[in-house]
């Protein structure tokens, strides 16, 4: 490892920051001293649920109710003599900048910080602050698509299993993005009202990945790269397009003699394994099962769909770094891709073939509507009005932020069938009452069941090793960079 000629004398991380083992080497060798204050979850916090809701109404995770709850003068005693402070939901006091002389660095853990620090402060203090904005493009703009292939496998089952290729293709993309990103068990738990997995009982305790597995820890994976054999399937062009959209790495086979190790190759370099059962032995099956267990799967018994993507209108609420790759993904599946956006980009329009509209249109014309607008920056942007003229029948997402939509009419369109949503983000956390459903009493603010056509997650958008991994190297790359004298102000949101 390369020794850099300067450390940071005393590093205060005031919130559950998830450090991997590789990450842990690198900041014990920046930093003299790391001093960390997981976030801790207040007692009876499912009480404080039912007997003080509006608690929770401008929560945007339940750390927040801890962080709030931290005093002043705990904070202070906690950050004294930092020249580095690491936050991710606690916000930095005017006080804790003018009263630490040492400070020099502050990094937050987030994608965001204009609300938690005064910037003009810390500029004429001469304090960096730094944040990580684009760590989650990839696995946000691919968590669209597990929604909505979610959406489709709940909302247009097709007649018998996955015959012809379309169907065969969503059969096959609802089962990776299943696999990887196990969106179905996010949702159990968000209509259990256990929110607490979002950050993995991390606001309990501190991580210690020497104890336990990565993949116990975050199961959740990207399905970028990954590695999907289709074993004697026919008519795969749809499948393979579909799976290229996201960089998986295809390959197929045609057995046809089971002794050659190149068929062993093919079975135990693929990830996951796709065959007809119409077209194999099932002698052969079996051998590979035993073999490869929990990585082969028939076609013919996976749930699919019977949605046909050409001539359908994906329309795109925002076209910033996750808007593009959302854009770019549809259109490469095959969908007609429009959108809005503050600021008309006619180079993109030209580079990837997708056409700008304003909001009204885009909301009258769209088969599909996400939202992919800046959080804090477009409240109600996607008014009742707009969501009132949507089509029958549109799917919408939104995985961006929850205040920019009317939240109550599109719920009350969910409740009539006329939409159907997947949700990742709320004006508040998941409750009956935040989204704008009846409660019969206090207890009564969990969804369970409800609106089964439709998909509430909890916060998946951001949650995969692979994010998490970046997240954290990107936090020490600031980090480094300081020390480096590469960075010596901090950016405005303009210039991120």
């Amino acid at each position: 490892m390369v020794k850099l000629s300067k450390k940071f004398k005393k590093v205060v991380v005031l919130d559950t920051v998830i450090f991997y083992p590789e990450h842990r080497v690198i900041l014990g060798s920046i930093a003299e001293e790391v001093l960390e204050y997981p976030t801790s979850l207040p007692e009876g916090l499912e009480r404080q649920y039912e007997e003080n809701p509006e608690l929770f109404l401008n929560k945007k995770c339940y750390t927040q109710i801890a962080v709030d709850n931290v005093p002043l003068q705990l904070l202070m005693d906690r950050v004294e003599g930092a020249d580095v402070i690491v936050s991710c939901w606690t916000d930095i006091p005017d006080e804790i900048l003018k009263l630490n002389p040492n400070l020099k660095l502050v990094i937050f853990w987030t994608h965001e910080k204009e609300h938690r620090i005064n910037l003009q402060l810390a500029k004429e203090l001469g304090i960096v602050v730094a944040n990580i904005p684009d760590y989650g493009t990839d696995a946000v703009a691919e968590v669209v698509f597990a929604g909505l292939w979610e959406l489709l496998k709940r909302n247009f089952p097709p007649d018998g299993g996955a015959n012809g290729k379309d169907q065969t293709m969503h059969a096959i993309m609802a089962d990776v993005f299943s696999k990887f990103r196990k969106l179905e068990g996010n949702e159990k738990y968000t209509r259990a009202g256990k929110f607490i997995h979002h950050f993995h009982k991390i606001g309990m305790v501190k991580f210690d990945f020497s104890q336990k597995n990565l993949d116990d820890l975050i199961p959740e994976r990207l399905i970028e790269y990954k590695r999907v054999g289709l074993l004697n399937l026919k008519n795969t062009d749809g499948t393979i397009k579909a799976l290229t959209a996201f960089n998986v790495i295809c390959q197929e086979y045609c057995l046809k003699d089971s002794s050659l190790a190149t068929y062993y190759k093919f079975l135990a370099e693929n990830d996951l394994i796709y065959y007809d059962s119409r077209e194999i032995d099932e002698g052969e099956i079996k051998k590979a099962e035993a073999l490869f267990a929990g990585k082969i799967f028939d076609v013919n018994g996976l749930p699919s769909a019977d949605y046909l993507i050409t001539g359908k209108i994906f329309g795109i609420v925002g076209l910033g770094r996750i808007g593009i790759k959302v854009a770019r993904i549809a259109k490469n599946l095959g969908f007609d891709v429009v959108y809005y956006s503050k600021t008309r980009k006619q180079d993109l329009e030209r580079e990837l073939g997708i056409r700008y509209f304003d909001l009204a249109e885009l909301a009258k014309v769209s088969d599909i509507v996400s939202i992919h607008v800046s959080a804090h920056r477009a409240e109600n942007l996607f008014d009742g009005q707009l969501i009132k003229s949507m089509k029958p029948g549109v799917l919408f997402i939104n995985s961006a932020d929850g205040n920019a939509i009317d939240q109550k009419v599109l719920v009350e369109r969910m409740v009539k069938g006329e939409v159907l949503a997947y949700l990742d983000v709320y004006p508040g956390l998941p409750r009956k009452d935040i989204l704008g459903l009846a409660i019969e009493d206090k207890t009564d603010w969990k969804i369970h069941k409800l609106l089964p056509h439709c998909v509430f997650a909890y916060r998946a958008g951001w949650k995969t090793q692979e994010s998490i991994r970046v997240k954290t190297y990107k936090l020490l790359g600031e980090m480094i960079d300081f020390l480096m004298n590469k960075k010596d102000e901090y950016m405005s949101p303009e210039e991120l």
